[in-house]
């Protein structure tokens, strides 16, 4: 098993090219530049940068963005209820939680039917 450096250089050759590819696909504060994302970015340990780079890569894919994937969630939860007090709720949780969430219940339906 590879350690996360090993993994970080293996997969985008540097840290600092790692926090550049995430840093253009991450949300964030509207206020913030990218030269103050990118220095707040390269003192997180390179264990969390793959775990964002991952999960940010796959709200993309699968879902366009994170509102989208808190739409599915609710939409999965509820049927498809509009529920404003319920998506509000859904869109403060995390990104992680909220694939996981996803997931599991993308599984509870599959077995339901």
């Amino acid at each position: 098993m590879s350690t996360p450096l090993q993994t970080v250089k293996a997969r985008f050759g540097s840290k600092e090219e790692l926090v550049n590819k995430l840093s253009a696909i991450i949300e964030r504060d509207a206020n913030e530049s990218d030269k103050a994302l990118a220095d707040r970015l390269l003192r997180v340990p390179n264990s969390k940068l793959l775990t964002l780079f991952d999960r940010a890569t796959a709200v993309k894919e699968k879902f366009g963005s994170r509102e989208a994937l808190a739409e599915a969630v609710i939409r999965l939860r509820a049927g498809d209820s509009k529920d404003a007090t319920a998506f509000a709720a859904t869109r403060t949780l995390t990104t992680g939680r909220l694939l996981d969430m996803h997931k599991a219940l993308t599984r509870k339906a599959k077995a339901a039917k």
